[in-house]
């Protein structure tokens, strides 16, 4: 028996019983567009992870002083208080680690800036010259901060695309004034907006100063501590080394034993990254644990009409193998049945699967990636729950007796 003769004879079979055959697929359509919409969401939400981690620079390498939480203890009650980081430490790190392309020292602060009109509460970000091109910030209009603002400690300032909206509109802020704690700075640019970003503070609100100018008008220091340092490097491949140099030079610096834990924190892009993607893989396959029972169930329902066919076509069955049909025929013909359901099921669910994320996206934002090898995937798991589910009822009717089968027992 060719495959072309049992796929008509399935078909044939399955149009005969449209009711029961049409609840059996509905099953496999349910499992099928379950594990395709899942992966397709989890996929999504790894590349929507991967785009916020990328919107803070490229290749980006973040120090901060002290140690969020070390062995379940935050820093507050570690043995000794946490070195600073400070400007010193940037011209080491220029110095002595080749791979940094660019560095610049970061203090940050948060305030209400006003023009005539508004009163904006804002993140006001300083850094040096190098600052906004390291965490991946581009200019719509006007400039950025250079080297001789910092070397004049001038009061400029750049804003982000919303707050530059939220106080003049329309208008062109370029050339215009805002005040900080009573000090008029002079706009010099606008940051392009930002659409992917992490956490729940939007970088569309932040300003940028000068790190120079912000000591003398903002923090009135004289210091030179810092809140942190931004890096960026040449080659992606280089962070780990970059990351194990930081770490040694500045536990070199902070004279700390061996058997001490660091007192600092090194944040780098691509192990954020590496992180998202291994939590978004966890919870995709919870979420495929979840779908697979739903197929489960769906192959379940296979076994079990192709049970009921196999007692209601007994005599069918008789008359084959009485006109030479062999066993192993009758186990491909009922194999095959099975698998033409499930295969039905399989590719309307694959449709469904595809078309429902799509749907949710319009109304959730939310990012949806097929993949091919997602649909390679989801009609090999298809084309399996025929086999195995088809297989002990294709048995069953293949092991049945010629005489018993034609009077129906």
């Amino acid at each position: 028996m060719n495959i072309n003769l049992l796929l008509k004879t399935s078909i044939r079979c399955i149009k005969k019983h449209k009711g029961r055959s049409f609840l059996t697929i509905l099953g496999i359509i349910i499992g099928i567009g379950s594990i395709i919409s899942t992966l397709s969401i989890g996929y999504g939400a790894e590349e929507k992870l991967k785009k916020q981690i990328l919107s803070m620079g490229h290749n980006f390498i973040f120090i901060q002083p002290g140690k969020m939480v070390e062995e379940g203890k935050t820093n507050l009650t570690q043995r000794k208080k946490p070195n600073h980081i400070t400007e010193k430490d940037v011209l080491i790190f220029q110095h002595q680690i080749p791979e940094i392309k660019k560095i610049t020292p970061i203090m940050f602060a948060r305030d209400i800036i006003s023009n005539d009109c508004n009163n904006v509460l804002v993140d006001i970000k300083c850094g040096n010259e190098n600052y906004l091109d390291i965490i991946g910030r581009k200019i719509k209009i006007g400039n950025s901060f250079t080297k001789h603002h910092l070397a004049k400690s001038s009061k400029v300032v750049v804003l982000g695309s919303k707050t530059a909206k939220d106080l003049f509109n329309s208008l062109n802020p370029i050339g215009k004034t805002i005040k900080i704690k009573n000090v008029f700075y002079t706009i010099i640019g606008i940051t392009k907006k930002i659409n992917n970003y992490m956490g729940i503070m939007d970088p569309n609100l932040d300003i940028y100063l000068p790190i120079s100018t912000a000591r003398k008008q903002i923090f009135q220091k004289n210091s030179n501590k810092v809140h942190g340092i931004a890096i960026s490097i040449y080659n992606t491949k280089d962070i780990p080394k970059v990351v194990r140099k930081i770490n040694r030079i500045l536990r070199f610096h902070h004279r700390l034993e061996k058997t001490e834990p660091n007192d600092f924190t090194i944040i780098d892009q691509q192990s954020m990254i590496n992180a998202a993607k291994t939590s978004s893989n966890i919870l995709t396959l919870l979420l495929l644990i979840i779908a697979s029972i739903s197929l489960l169930v769906g192959g379940i329902g296979v076994m079990n009409i192709m049970l009921v066919s196999v007692s209601e076509r007994t005599q069918e069955i008789g008359i084959r193998m009485a006109i030479g049909a062999t066993t192993e025929i009758i186990l491909k013909q009922f194999i095959f049945e099975a698998i033409t359901l499930c295969l039905i099921g399989g590719i309307i669910g694959i449709l469904f699967g595809i078309i429902i994320p799509h749907i949710i996206s319009l109304f959730t934002s939310w990012p949806v990636v097929i993949k091919l090898s997602s649909i390679i995937f989801a009609f090999t798991v298809t084309f399996m729950v025929g086999v195995i589910f088809g297989y002990y009822p294709a048995k069953k009717a293949a092991k049945l007796n010629p005489v018993n089968a034609l009077i129906g027992k």
